[in-house]
């Protein structure tokens, strides 16, 4: 969840009123000014007395947040990494399935080491997988087909553990709704998305409360 605040901001000569959102890797301005801006497109990041003054192709924008200003700039200076958003810590015990050699298995493989897991290969989901109390687990789908998947995490993680299932963007066939529609037939419910890459993104899914075993 990012981060909101309704401010006066100047743009250029024009002092208008617009709510920003810090989301992600942007930040984003609605209201009587427009725009999103990436962190990585800004030229500079500077705060004074409760102004924070983003310097974007020449042209600064200045938003009057008070003593929020020092804790966006710091968001902004110190972006969130992509496992972070993904709620992924050291120590976590965390499987795959069916993701390919890109760029988050590495830094998941980096950051957790998949391959040791016990039990658990670290690119396949088997049937003794089971009970593994896997903190999170990705799933890669790229058919409906692929949905068989889901009943099987659904028992693979702990009580308060996740699935990540991560599909491709701007598929006809395979819509954000029929995803959401599998694993609630899975006994999941849909709780976040994150951007993947330019071509993935994904669904986080969870045991609903009431329907998670009590301890002993």
């Amino acid at each position: 969840m990012g981060q909101e605040a309704r401010c006066l901001a100047r743009i250029g000569e024009r002092v208008v009123e617009v709510k920003a959102l810090l989301e992600g890797d942007e930040l984003i301005l609605h209201g009587e000014h427009r725009a999103r801006l990436p962190f990585a497109g800004l030229d500079g990041v500077e705060v004074a007395e409760g102004h924070l003054t983003l310097h974007r192709a020449g042209e600064p924008i200045v938003l009057e947040l008070g003593p929020a200003a020092e804790r966006w700039a710091a968001k902004i200076r110190n972006p969130p990494t992509l496992l972070d958003k993904l709620g992924v810590k050291a120590g976590q015990r965390v499987g795959a399935v069916g993701v390919p050699e890109t760029d988050l298995l590495a830094l998941l493989r980096a950051r957790v080491g998949l391959a040791e897991l016990p039990g658990l290969e670290p690119d396949s989901l088997m049937p003794h997988s089971l009970g593994a109390d896997l903190d999170l687990l990705f799933v890669q789908v790229e058919s409906r087909q692929d949905f068989g998947l889901l009943p099987i995490a659904a028992q693979a993680i702990a009580q308060a553990g996740a699935v990540w299932v991560i599909h491709p963007k701007g598929r006809p066939d395979l819509k954000d709704v029929d995803i959401m529609a599998a694993g609630k037939q899975a006994g999941l419910i849909d709780t976040k998305v994150a951007r993947i890459s330019d071509a993935h993104t994904a669904l986080r899914f969870v045991i609903p409360k009431a329907s998670r075993r009590r301890p002993g």
